[in-house]
C-alpha cells in the first residue's frame, strides 16, 4: 500500500473538495500507537484547566496510524488493529450548538465512510446500527464517538474513532473473529501494494465534514441499516427485550415493536439479531 503521507492526505482532500468546505484535515501520523482515540484524549488533558481545546488544537485534526496496540471499540471492546491492513484514525471536531449527544455523529460517520467506498472503489457497504459497516456479511468497519459536553449541554468536542480492515492480516484473525470480521478486498498482491490509503481518507474525510453541521441522520442512514424489519435482542437497564425494528430516528435511535405489543425507542446498548 502506499505509504500514509499527512501531505498526500491534504492535496487529495483539497482536490476533492474543490473549495467547498472551509474546514481542512490537519493530520498527525504514527507508525504505531495505543490507540489514536486515547491519544487525542491525552492531547486534551494536558491542556491548562479551562483552556479552549481548539486554540492549542486545530478543529479537523486527525490522528491517523498505520497499526494500534490497544484499538477500542464501543461496550469497552477491543477492535483488532494490525499492521499493514487497515486504516486507524480519530478526527477532533467541534460539533454545532445543536449536538447533544455524538449518535448523529456517529451516524455521520457511517455514512461519511459509505460513501468514500462507494466513490473510489464501486462497493456498497451496508450499515449496522449505530457504528458498524459490513460487507458480503462481515464486519469490517467499527467507530466510536467520544466527547464531553459544555455548559450549554451541547458537546464541546467530539473525537470520531475509525476503524477500517482493508485486507485481512497475513495470518488471519484469531478464531474468535474468524466468523464475525472482514476486510473490504481479498487478497491480492497487485492490489495492496497499489491501494491509495491517503486518497481514502480524504474522500472520508471530506464526506464527514460536509456532514457536520446537519443535526438529523441522512436518510440513506435510516433507509439502508440493515436491521431494519429485522427481529432483534437488545438490553435496556439489564433487562433483555426480544422486537422488531421498525424504523431509525431522525436522531439516531430507532423504534421497536416489544413482543407485547409496546414500543420502545432504543438510542444505546448492545443489538443482536434474533429469531422470534
Amino acid at each position: 500500500m502506499e505509504p500514509l503521507s499527512s501531505t498526500e492526505i491534504l492535496r487529495y482532500y483539497r482536490l476533492r473538495n474543490k473549495e467547498i468546505l472551509a474546514l481542512e484535515p490537519h493530520v498527525q501520523l504514527f507508525d504505531e500507537i495505543d490507540s489514536t482515540n486515547t491519544e487525542c484524549k491525552r492531547r486534551i488533558q494536558e491542556l491548562p484547566y479551562g483552556e479552549d481545546i481548539f486554540s492549542h488544537i486545530p478543529e479537523g485534526t486527525v490522528f491517523l496510524s498505520d497499526y494500534q496496540t490497544a484499538g477500542r471499540g464501543r461496550m469497552g471492546k477491543a477492535f483488532l488493529s494490525p499492521k499493514g491492513s487497515g486504516l486507524y484514525f480519530s478526527i477532533l471536531t467541534k460539533p454545532g450548538i445543536q449536538h447533544k449527544n455524538p449518535l448523529v455523529l456517529t451516524c455521520h460517520a457511517a455514512v461519511a465512510v459509505k460513501r468514500a467506498v462507494q466513490e473510489l472503489f464501486d462497493i456498497k457497504l451496508s450499515i449496522k446500527w449505530v457504528n458498524d459497516l459490513f460487507y458480503k456479511g462481515k464486519k469490517l468497519v467499527g467507530i466510536l464517538a467520544e466527547g464531553q459536553l459544555s455548559d450549554s449541554s451541547s458537546l464541546a468536542y467530539c473525537i470520531m474513532g475509525i476503524g477500517i480492515n482493508l485486507f485481512l492480516p497475513e495470518s488471519g484473525f484469531p478464531e474468535e473473529l474468524s466468523n464475525i470480521a472482514g476486510a473490504l478486498f481479498d487478497y491480492d498482491e497487485d492490489k495492496k501494494e497499489n491501494l491509495n490509503r491517503n486518497q481514502f481518507l480524504a474522500s472520508i474525510l471530506f464526506h464527514y465534514f460536509s456532514l457536520l453541521d446537519r443535526d438529523k441522520v441522512e436518510e440513506e442512514y435510516r433507509r439502508e441499516n440493515i436491521l431494519l424489519t429485522k427481529d432483534i435482542l437488545f438490553t435496556e437497564n439489564h433487562q433483555d427485550f426480544l422486537g422488531r425494528v421498525e424504523g431509525i430516528l431522525e436522531d439516531g435511535s430507532f423504534s421497536v415493536r416489544c413482543r407485547d405489543g409496546s414500543t420502545k425507542i432504543v438510542s444505546s446498548g448492545e443489538v443482536k439479531e434474533k429469531f422470534l
